[in-house]
């Protein structure tokens, strides 16, 4: 993975600031206690987050190294007992300062497409638009094939028509949406808000690397074209996700991830 990124672990106040600070310094992250800000560090930061405690942010991180970095945060919040609920998320930036308009056209089809899908990846919380933090990018309530079809080419024919970012931007006007594009007119990036809540740093580094399997596949199609009509919906077209995003090294966690949510 060589992409630039940044998450935002959210977890609840049943620790400290001082607890939390200690244990990531002693990880060896450089990390400082701040006011909530969305200004962008050179450091980790820990702020206050009004939905449901604390909020740890990285600075800017890339690549593999970038992913190492978010494991030992992830495992230092773990040992310093913090803790998470359904009020929590975990948010991942991606830089998309160089991609074009057909590539986040593209991203945001590919979105649409397997919402369905990832979906399946993440608890009821935090499915269809059961959080306000994360509204559904289809928007509808879609249960069925032939709904979902009919509402991503409404979608698609949207996209296809918005001529600049701006013109995106005023498809989506909220960000709390599970793929946010406002995000790109503060600081050049396309945020995805879907995850739950977790400090279990596997969830968090794997969740990275999907969702930057989903940014190369989008800046490497053609086009993307509507969902088939006959396959089914949710776990049942998960196959056909993780070819199109060429998810290899990856279908095994989250085909497991998906079958224990529906258990």
């Amino acid at each position: 993975m060589n992409r630039r990124f940044g998450v935002e672990i959210e977890f609840l106040a049943t620790i400290t600031k001082d607890q939390a600070l200690a244990s990531l310094m002693a990880a060896g992250i450089r990390v400082e206690t701040m006011v909530y800000t969305h200004d962008v560090t050179p450091h980790w930061k820990i702020v206050n987050d009004g939905s449901c405690g604390y909020e740890l942010v990285s600075p800017v991180l890339e690549g593999e190294r970038g992913i190492e970095e978010v494991r030992k945060a992830a495992t230092a919040l773990e040992a310093a007992g913090a803790t998470v609920d359904r009020r929590c998320g975990i948010h991942v930036h991606f830089d998309a300062s160089g991609m074009n308009l057909k590539a986040v056209k593209n991203l945001f089809k590919l979105w649409l497409k397997f919402e369905d899908v990832l979906d399946t990846f993440q608890p009821q919380s935090r499915r269809g638009n059961a959080n306000s933090y994360c509204g559904s990018n289809l928007e509808d309530r879609i249960t069925d094939p032939s709904g979902h079809r009919a509402t991503c080419q409404s979608l698609f024919d949207k996209i296809d028509a918005c001529k600049s970012m701006t013109k995106l931007g005023e498809l989506y006007p909220s960000r709390y949406r599970k793929l946010n594009v406002q995000s790109y007119f503060r600081h050049q990036t396309l945020e995805v808000r879907h995850h739950a809540g977790t400090v279990e740093a596997a969830k968090i580094t794997n969740w990275v690397r999907l969702m930057a399997r989903m940014f190369d596949a989008a800046e490497a199609a053609a086009t993307v074209r509507n969902r088939p009509q006959d396959t089914g919906f949710g776990m049942t077209r998960a196959k056909w996700f993780f070819q199109a995003i060429a998810a290899k090294g990856l279908t095994k966690f989250y085909t497991d991830r998906a079958k224990k949510l529906a258990a």
